[in-house]
């Protein structure tokens, strides 16, 4: 499936992602916040995701925006879930850019800082 995200528990990662609109150019970031949710179920409410969180621009013009999750954000079980991107003005504008499946593999140390 295209656009698989494949971690290792536990561990930080930065999420690149870039924007683009139907005719492929790239889409202005600018005044958007980009979100990613991930769940264990397609219906599971947004409250019961097991990860969330927020990007910032890296290159807005550009279409780049990275989410950054810490080593606590991403201890959760081992497993494929579902995820989404979303980018939002702040006013009436929210579009799902992304989705698709993360998987959350397991690292062979368990311990965690």
């Amino acid at each position: 499936m295209v656009n698989e995200i494949s971690i290792f528990r536990a561990d930080t990662e930065s999420i690149n992602c870039t924007v683009t609109d139907e005719a492929g150019n790239p889409f202005d970031l600018t005044g958007y916040t980009m979100t990613l949710t991930v769940k264990k179920n397609h219906g599971d409410p947004d409250s019961s995701a097991i990860i969330q969180g927020t990007g910032t621009s890296l290159n807005p013009t550009a279409g780049v925006g990275i989410i950054e999750l810490t080593h606590i954000q991403t201890d959760v079980p081992p497993g494929k879930y579902y995820y989404d991107v979303q980018i939002n003005d702040g006013t009436s504008v929210v579009k799902t850019v992304v989705a698709s499946i993360f998987e959350v593999k397991k690292s062979y140390t368990d311990t965690v800082i």
